[in-house]
C-alpha cells in the first residue's frame, strides 16, 4: 500500500508540473484557467499557447477517472504539443487516429474543445469534439452555446479526413467572455440557473477571481468529478 501511495503521489507531482503555470499575455485580454483532480490524478486538462500570434485554447476530458484516463489526457495534450503548426482540424484529425489505433479495443475516448483566438480582431475558430461545454457569454450578459458539431475522440472519426471537423467560426467583441469547462464544474453550480451562477461569479471577481472561485468549489460535497476551467 505504501509503494501503490508513493506511485501515485510522483505521478501527481509529474502531472502538476504538465499544467500550465504560466498563461500568455496578450494585448486587450484577460486569460485564466485551472484544473483540480477530484482522486490523485485527473483525466481533464487544459493548455494554452501563442501560435504564429494566435491564441490557442485546449480544453479536454478522458473518459473516467484515475491513472488510465490520466495517461490518455497526457499523450492527447503531448500529441497537441508535438507540431503546434498544425491547424486545429489536422491537429484534432491526428489525435483522433492515435486514439483509434492504440487505445479502438478499449472504448476509451475523450471529449476536447480546441479552439484558436486572433487577438487583433476578436475571430475565434472552435472545434468541439463531443464536449459541448463551450461558451460566448456577451457583453450585454446573454450567452452562446458552441454546441458540438461531432463525436468525441477515438469513437470512429478517425479515418475520416481532417476536414470532417471543420472549425465553428464565432467573434469575441469587446466585454465578451469565452467560456469552458469540464462536466466536473455543473456539479458544484446553481442547479436552478447554472448561467446566472457563473455570470454573477464573473461580473463580480473577474476571470482571475471566477477560476478561485472554481477551485474552491471543487472541495464542496456536490463535486464527484475532475474540475477544469478557462476563461479569456
Amino acid at each position: 500500500e505504501l509503494a501503490n501511495d508513493a506511485e501515485l503521489d510522483q505521478a501527481a507531482v509529474i502531472q502538476s508540473a504538465l499544467r500550465p503555470h504560466t498563461h500568455p499575455e496578450v494585448t486587450g485580454y484577460t486569460i485564466a484557467g485551472g484544473s483540480v483532480s477530484r482522486g490523485a490524478l485527473a483525466g481533464d486538462f487544459y493548455d494554452l499557447g501563442i501560435v504564429d500570434g494566435a491564441l490557442r485554447i485546449t480544453l479536454a476530458d478522458a473518459m473516467g477517472k484515475g491513472t488510465g484516463p490520466a495517461l490518455v489526457a497526457a499523450s492527447v495534450r503531448a500529441s497537441l504539443r508535438t507540431a503546434p503548426e498544425r491547424g486545429l482540424a489536422e491537429s484534432i484529425a491526428e489525435i483522433d487516429r492515435l486514439l483509434e489505433e492504440d487505445l479502438g479495443d478499449t472504448a476509451m475516448f475523450v471529449t476536447a474543445v480546441h479552439a484558436e483566438l486572433t487577438p487583433e480582431t476578436g475571430d475565434l475558430e472552435v472545434i468541439d469534439a463531443g464536449h459541448s461545454l463551450a461558451f460566448i457569454l456577451r457583453a450585454d450578459g446573454s450567452w452562446e452555446h458552441l454546441r458540438s458539431t461531432s463525436l468525441p475522440l477515438g469513437m470512429g472519426m478517425g479515418l475520416q479526413p481532417p476536414e470532417v471537423r471543420e472549425p465553428r467560426h464565432s467573434r469575441l467583441e469587446p466585454g465578451d467572455a469565452f467560456v469552458c469547462c469540464s462536466d466536473g464544474l455543473l456539479d458544484v453550480l446553481d442547479p436552478d440557473d447554472p448561467y446566472a451562477h457563473v455570470y454573477r461569479v464573473l461580473s463580480e471577481l473577474g476571470p482571475d477571481g471566477a477560476i478561485r472561485e472554481a477551485m474552491g468549489l471543487a472541495t464542496a460535497d456536490t463535486a464527484t468529478d475532475d474540475i477544469t476551467v478557462v476563461v479569456v
